[in-house]
């Protein structure tokens, strides 16, 4: 019998928890509602001492931008976020730059500024997650610039190598694919 109520009692005692948890959150629903009623209020002080006109050319000044997604397609009026604003805009990357595709050390360098490297010729040792990867030639050309040194860490993207090939690229655009670099041998 005694089990009984002690039991009776913990229940107890957890409703009128959940009860005093719900009285503060409440509270502070209330509290954050009086902040906003205060700010309303005082905004409509202030846009009440200006006249209707100042109010419209408010209105106004927001500056919308007008966005194509394709070239036949609707023109659409928007207003762009500050993140898009700030964004980093897309350019073509250079397939003359030998970039990290991870962030590693450069273990050792097999090339040196001005040497003739062959489609398949190792160019350097990258060590990334523990494996030691062989970076090879991804065409004929002359080792122009050598942006790092051997033991030398560097971040994802980061350009190691400019390889000056021996033949143009033909660089076509193709607008119907984002992931096609467009490059013709």
């Amino acid at each position: 019998m005694s089990e009984k109520r002690d039991l009776a009692k913990k229940r107890l005692k957890a409703k009128e928890k959940e009860l005093e948890k719900k009285r503060k959150e409440d509270e502070k629903i209330a509290k954050k509602l009086k902040k906003e009623e205060k700010r309303l209020s005082k905004e409509q002080s202030k846009n009440h001492s200006k006249t209707p006109k100042a109010h419209s050319e408010k209105q106004e000044k927001i500056k919308y931008d007008i966005l194509q997604i394709f070239t036949d397609a609707r023109k659409y009026k928007t207003t762009y976020t500050k993140k898009y604003i700030n964004r980093v805009p897309w350019k073509r990357p250079d397939p003359q730059e030998i970039k990290s595709i991870i962030p590693g050390v450069v273990t050792s360098l097999e090339v040196k500024v001005g040497d003739h490297v062959q489609k398949g010729d190792h160019i350097m040792t990258f060590e990334a997650m523990k494996m030691l990867n062989l970076v090879l030639a991804p065409f004929d050309g002359v080792v122009e610039t050598i942006l790092v040194k051997e033991g030398e860490k560097v971040p994802k993207g980061g350009v190691m190598i400019y390889l000056k090939s021996d033949r143009e690229f033909d660089i076509t655009e193709d607008f119907v694919t984002s992931d096609d670099l467009g490059l013709v041998e």
